[in-house]
């Protein structure tokens, strides 16, 4: 598959879910803005092939994320932003720019894995997956340990949660598997209006997503 496979060293390509998840109020006490240092092992299990990626995560809990995805050595593979309901993001490779409101299709052109824009952000911030069809059970702290959505056969796990924020999250479904390490946030931050702003850089082509 030449999207995120061709990408794997890149990242995955999304298919789509249904409706579009509302943004929920964090629970009180829980952090507004953080940064995380991530990694994660994408793995097409098709052609039965495992890369690896560098991910690092801002967040604006609910209107704004950035994520910028590093392959070895530090080579920039693609950075997305999320702001509300608008999206975009450059794929370095290809020296394509995509724009366009987000919806479950946003990442067809870039990623293998079935979740709305919003779902990252959920998945960091340790929130229920949203959107049709999704089915989480929690545990005692009221956190969420399991996402389902059955009519994709696609799962999100969280586990090895640790008191600083540590926690593994495995995203896994008919064609793809991810398992994504996040090191402990960084809460005391500051973010520039331009950490979530993303322009098309001048010799790329510029697209519009439908």
């Amino acid at each position: 598959m030449k999207r995120l496979f061709f990408l794997l060293p890149v990242f995955g390509i999304l298919i789509s879910c249904a409706t579009q998840p509302s943004k929920p109020a964090l629970p009180a006490g829980t952090f507004q803005k953080a940064q995380w240092d991530t990694k994660a092992i994408i793995r097409d299990i098709k052609a039965n092939k495992s890369h690896s990626v560098d991910i690092e995560i801002a967040g604006d809990y609910p209107e704004k994320l950035r994520m910028d995805v590093k392959a070895l050595m530090g080579t920039a593979v693609a950075s997305l932003a999320l702001k509300d309901d608008d999206i975009r993001y450059a794929i370095y490779p290809q020296k394509k720019f995509f724009e366009g409101k987000a919806n479950e299709g946003s990442f067809m052109p870039l990623m293998n894995i079935p979740l709305h824009p919003r779902n990252f952000m959920s998945i960091a911030y340790d929130q229920p997956m949203k959107g049709t069809g999704w089915e989480c059970k929690k545990d005692t702290a009221g956190l969420p340990t399991e996402c389902e959505q059955a009519s994709k056969g696609v799962k999100v796990q969280w586990t090895d949660r640790t008191a600083e924020g540590q926690k593994k999250v495995l995203i896994s479904g008919p064609t793809f598997e991810m398992r994504w390490l996040f090191k402990p946030p960084q809460t005391e931050v500051q973010f520039k209006d331009e950490t979530f702003t993303l322009e098309p850089p001048s010799e790329f082509k510029t697209i519009q997503l439908k």
